[in-house]
């Protein structure tokens, strides 16, 4: 069984009198273990995507499944926040007080369920796991992008999710800081065994991920082949398209 699934799963925004169709009859299965990275210009969708598989904004249509549970039966504050404590938001924002430190930041999500000494302990823990435990006393103004990013992972592993969400982590990254990146979000889902389903705004920040998608005009396209080994991955023509 899949631990994430969406099936027929159709989104639309209606700007004045007209519909903008986001999701169009979207399916898609997600193993544990696995890294899926979805390719797709701005405003094609995949924040949108995102949220609906994070359970934060429903469908329109369709169904979406959470370790086997439809989320549509998770409208009660008590499930959904269970759902929550399984999910991990790579997070583009930082602190909303200055001043606070990464050590505190990354330990956020556990204050008021855990010790605070607690808490620390397995900040401490998600900060070196993603390399960047010299920043648990930096604060936000401080970091690089790419140090912020990887933080920003860490604040998202601190509660140990079975998924793994992150839209767009890569968008303000160098070459080299990119491919940090991306080992890293490989390495979690194999070590860890959390499902980890990422965004990207370009086709080569795909290529370390298990599976590769592109989202355009609202349908999930999947590759035609993709050559292992090597920076090649086929799509078929986006809808109204000829070769």
């Amino acid at each position: 069984m899949p631990l994430l699934s969406l099936e027929g799963v159709c989104k639309s925004y209606w700007r004045g009198r007209h519909e903008l169709v986001v999701l169009d009859d979207v399916s898609v299965e997600i193993d544990a273990g696995e890294l899926v990275a979805i390719f797709g210009q701005r405003a094609s969708g995949k924040t949108t995507l995102l949220r609906i598989a994070a359970g934060i904004e429903p469908p329109d249509e369709g169904i979406v499944r959470f370790d086997g549970c439809d989320l549509a039966t998770l409208r009660r504050p008590p499930r959904l926040a269970g759902l929550h404590a399984r999910v991990g938001w790579v997070r583009r924002a930082g602190p909303l007080i200055a001043s606070m430190d990464m050590l505190d930041y990354v330990a956020l999500p556990l204050f008021g369920g855990a010790h605070h000494r607690e808490a620390h302990r397995r900040a401490t823990r998600a900060l070196r796991d993603v390399g960047a435990n010299e920043l648990a006393r930096a604060t936000w103004h401080e970091l690089s992008d790419a140090e912020r990013t990887l933080v920003m992972i860490a604040q998202a592993l601190v509660r140990r999710p079975a998924l793994l969400l992150a839209d767009d982590p890569t968008a303000t990254l160098g070459v080299e800081e990119r491919e940090t990146v991306l080992a890293l979000l490989r390495s979690t889902a194999e070590a860890t065994g959390a499902a980890v389903l990422m965004t990207a705004p370009d086709v080569p920040d795909m290529l370390r991920s298990h599976r590769v998608m592109s989202l355009s005009d609202g349908e999930l396209i999947e590759p035609t082949a993709r050559r292992r080994g090597a920076e090649v991955i086929d799509f078929p023509l986006d809808r109204g398209e000829s070769a």
